[in-house]
């Protein structure tokens, strides 16, 4: 009898240990997708506040498989935002990965947010998600009107474009800007603060250019030539040190420009104070007399980079009163 009791007990353990083979043969090695936030300048990174106000907001994301044997292809992504701000369904172009790069205009309130939701699925319903969350909310420096405001430019990415730069256009009325390119800035030459330009030929350099210098003759024949007539005039300078772009005040933006040095980069411009190299730099004040008001503003470097000819850069503005 012990040793029919015993024979027993060895068959369930041999059923248990079958039982439990089985079960581990059913679970499958599945990692999932994911996505992953790109590291290029001027893409937004992480959740932002901001003034009121209307901002062109570029996101980059790449979609990967999941890693695990059993993962399956890549399905599809989608990219959905609060209030409906946006509502984007697509398949994907590629089972193994591809990236998400998108460009959106977002604008806000006082006191309004946004959450932007990036989500891959793959073809076993796995999915990865990341969100950004965009809050608008005005500060002292920055009331929603009135006077002594501060009109301020977050992180943007500034380029040759079309071969041509990058134009930053200020409306001084509503504290609106616009970054563009040669065909945009002929439209409103009037409002153009400055332009960045990345100059190819050896010795290569990323530069900031006044507007109104461009008339000169000189550049005639060169890609940053300009055949309008100015009625604006702008003068860039390099702060003294102790600065802080970040906690500046409205008269502070002012005595950046009036206590900087001008400096002569010897790249060959017509007037000293109208170009200025970014190699360098962290901070670059500028002054620009339009419709008799007096614009200061200043410019902070926060990346430069040789491979994609690119900077990224901050700028606030003391709006006239």
């Amino acid at each position: 009898m012990k040793y029919a009791s015993l024979m027993r007990n060895a068959g369930l353990l041999m059923a248990l240990s079958v039982a439990l083979f089985v079960g581990c043969k059913k679970e499958k090695e599945q990692n999932g997708p994911s996505l992953t936030v790109a590291a290029d300048l001027g893409v937004v990174t992480r959740d932002l506040t901001l003034p009121p106000g209307a901002y062109p907001l570029r996101f980059k994301l790449i979609a990967q498989k999941g890693s695990g044997k059993d993962d399956a292809d890549l399905k599809e992504y989608t990219i959905t935002g609060t209030n409906s701000i946006v509502n984007v369904r697509r398949p994907a172009p590629n089972g193994q990965s591809f990236t998400i790069d998108t460009t959106m205009e977002i604008t806000g309130s006082n006191g309004e947010s946004y959450t932007i939701t990036f989500t891959v699925t793959d073809k076993n319903n796995n999915s990865d998600r990341k969100e950004f969350k965009i809050t608008f909310q005005s500060s002292p420096d920055n009331p929603p009107s009135g006077q002594n405001q501060i009109d301020p430019l977050p992180s943007r990415e500034y380029s040759n474009r079309d071969g041509k730069g990058t134009y930053l256009i200020y409306d001084h009325n509503s504290g609106s800007f616009n970054l563009t390119d040669r065909t945009g800035a002929g439209s409103n030459p009037d409002q153009i603060l400055f332009l960045y330009y990345y100059r190819e030929q050896n010795p290569t350099y990323h530069s900031v250019i006044a507007p109104d210098v461009l008339s000169n003759d000189g550049y005639n024949g060169t890609p940053i030539e300009w055949d309008r007539s100015w009625s604006t005039a702008t003068s860039l300078r390099v702060p003294r040190s102790g600065v802080n772009f970040d906690n500046v005040t409205y008269d502070g933006i002012r005595d950046a420009f009036e206590n900087g040095q001008t400096e002569d980069d010897n790249i060959g411009d017509f007037n000293r104070g109208k170009r200025i190299k970014l190699e360098g730099r962290t901070l670059i004040a500028f002054k620009q007399t339009r419709a008799g008001k007096d614009i200061y503003g200043l410019i902070k470097i926060e990346g430069l980079d040789n491979s994609s000819k690119k900077a990224t850069l901050s700028v606030k503005v003391r709006r006239p009163n």
